[in-house]
């Protein structure tokens, strides 16, 4: 019996120690359950945390949001206002200014260079006006310091004689200075310029103004461009290049003794060329052939042309232009108001299977032009409206013995108004003979081998252009085809008269 009762003591005793050690496996899960448990609760509360400050911030950037909104909605209503009321003065100055349309910027290119929007009647009256005022300060500034301008106008013209003696630099200055206060231009050459301002230093002279720049060397211009503290050059780099009597391998020598670039070579560039480069505003055209390069950088190009009517525009347009040049040219009537029965531009075609090939003027080149010369007389077109100009030497000698005898040709109107193309540029006439003639094959290819030429020959007239040649040579030479093209042929049927190519019976030219 007690070992009944020990035995299921010791079996209570180990089921005791049973469940005690299970209480305790429990209690330990229970409390690694616990433990884990709040970590996650203590992570879950800092999440929560976090999420409530972001959602703080996240409701404070959307009142900034909106606050931003605000205040970007009213400087847009602001700016609104502004611009409608910017567009209200627009129109009403539109009223006062017909030659601003406010759709200027969507004109077409043509209209755009015919306009001018920055300038009305009203501004350029109020701007003369400002420069009268300006003339009649200086007047008076002058009247009121007589005695002192007249003694810096004596020093200057002593200067000039070479009779001053030593005189300071700084009253040379001075003497220019009023010289230049009562005559705003003075118009000099670049070969007086080292003598005539010998005495004036860097950056002395207010403006320099440089016309026909494409004619000069950059050398030429250095002593000008020194003295100036502004330049304006103005030039055509399509036109005749300029004339530089030095040999051209002298002029390389020097290149090379100094160690300049072959780009500065005086009979390769000109001051136009030059300044186009430094030009940041401009464009480009076709190259010449033969060029480095196929186009030519051009700086601010005047492209409206008001000087020649057609057909010379259309000749100095495609053959030099590329068709950049808009036409701006108000066609007249001509000889007179009252009249326009002059004969059209046209091409005397001097064709003579006898002329010998080397022959650079014949007897029908000397009828041709005693028949134009006949019919501008008969029309009152005097001298002083006309030029006959020729790429060679020979043709202006024979043409001046033409002209020589005739009536109101004086020697000084023969010496102006009969010259080579290269003495015709920069200047014009009404009406312009251009003499061809015949001329040998290598003197024709001189001629044609770059634009200028013909450039210049076509643009120099503005009324008419007549040609005397023989087209069946010059026709086919690159640019002289565009003259030909647009230059109709003399035919004594369509234009009403005759001119004599032999004697004893005038007849029409061959077609």
């Amino acid at each position: 019996m007690l070992v009944q009762q020990r035995t299921a003591l010791e079996d209570a005793y180990d089921h005791i120690a049973r469940c005690t050690h299970a209480e305790d496996l429990a209690a330990a899960d229970l409390h690694d359950r616990s433990t884990t448990e709040l970590a996650a609760v203590t992570r879950a509360q800092r999440h929560e945390d976090t999420a409530r400050t972001e959602e703080s911030a996240a409701h404070e950037a959307v009142r900034q949001a909106r606050r931003e909104t605000d205040t970007t909605r009213r400087d847009l209503e602001t700016a609104t206002a502004d611009l409608d009321a910017a567009h209200r003065l627009l129109r009403q100055a539109s009223t006062t200014l017909p030659s601003l349309p406010l759709d200027w910027t969507s004109l077409d290119d043509h209209d755009q260079e015919l306009g001018s929007p920055w300038s009305d009647e009203a501004w350029s009256t109020a701007r003369s006006d400002l420069f009268l005022r300006a003339l009649d300060l200086h007047r008076a500034l002058v009247a009121g310091t007589a005695k002192k301008t007249r003694g810096n106008l004596q020093v200057l013209m002593e200067l000039m004689a070479g009779t001053s003696g030593p005189v300071p630099d700084e009253e040379v200055q001075r003497a220019w200075q009023a010289l230049f206060l009562l005559i705003p231009v003075v118009s000099t050459t670049f070969s007086s310029i080292g003598t005539m301002f010998a005495r004036l230093g860097r950056g002395s002279i207010g403006w320099i103004l440089v016309d026909e720049a494409g004619q000069a060397t950059p050398q030429a211009a250095i002593g000008a461009l020194w003295r100036a503290r502004r330049a304006v050059l103005v030039g055509d780099p399509l036109q005749l290049e300029p004339v530089v009597t030095m040999p051209i391998a002298l002029q390389r020598r020097l290149l090379r003794a100094y160690d300049v670039d072959d780009e500065w070579l005086p009979s390769a560039t000109s001051a136009q060329a030059v300044a186009d480069r430094v030009n940041r505003y401009g464009t480009y055209l076709p190259a010449p052939a033969g060029a480095d390069d196929d186009t030519v950088w051009v700086g601010s190009p005047l492209r409206v042309h008001r000087r020649c009517e057609d057909p010379m525009f259309t000749v100095s347009n495609d053959v030099a232009y590329g068709g950049l040049m808009v036409y701006g040219t108000r066609p007249q009537s001509f000889p007179d108001p009252d009249r326009d029965d002059l004969l059209p531009s046209r091409w005397l075609n001097t064709d003579d299977p006898a002329r010998p090939a080397d022959a650079p003027w014949g007897d029908r080149d000397r009828r041709a032009l005693t028949f134009l010369l006949d019919q501008l007389d008969r029309h009152g077109v005097t001298p002083e409206r006309l030029r006959i100009i020729a790429p060679f030497r020979a043709l202006v000698t024979e043409a001046r013995d033409t002209c020589h005898g005739r009536a109101h040709w004086t020697s000084e109107l023969l010496d102006e108004r009969c010259a080579t193309v290269h003495k015709a540029q920069g200047k014009e006439a009404d009406v312009v003979i251009l003499v061809l003639g015949g001329n040998r094959p290598g003197a024709r290819t001189w001629a044609a081998r770059t634009p200028h030429l013909l450039n210049v020959a076509a643009s120099r007239a503005k009324r008419r252009l007549y040609v005397i040649g023989e087209r069946a040579l010059w026709a086919p030479l690159p640019h002289f085809d565009v003259l030909a093209a647009e230059l109709p042929g003399y035919d004594h049927v369509r234009d009403r008269d005759t001119w004599p190519l032999a004697d004893p019976e005038p007849s029409g030219p061959p077609e």
